[in-house]
């Protein structure tokens, strides 16, 4: 990951995303070697901690579009 050029006020890195049927989560990580543990899971029900049905929905989106396994 890099700082932004201008103002240093965002980070611009590589992000991967990908659907788990079995843990029902949109799975987000990055390979780059200053955040080795960066690992998330993104989940349509908004009552679990890791729930963000907006961003489930938006990932969804991606992954349909470019014909990777998604969500039903």
């Amino acid at each position: 990951m890099r700082t932004s050029v201008k103002g240093k006020k965002s980070v611009i890195g590589e992000m991967w995303f990908w659907w788990n049927p079995r843990t029902k989560a949109i799975h987000l990580t990055t390979n780059d070697p200053d955040a080795p543990t960066f690992h998330v899971a993104i989940r349509d029900d908004p009552s679990k901690p890791s729930g963000h049905p907006y961003l489930f929905r938006e990932l969804k989106k991606c992954l349909v579009k470019k014909g990777a396994p998604a969500p039903p």
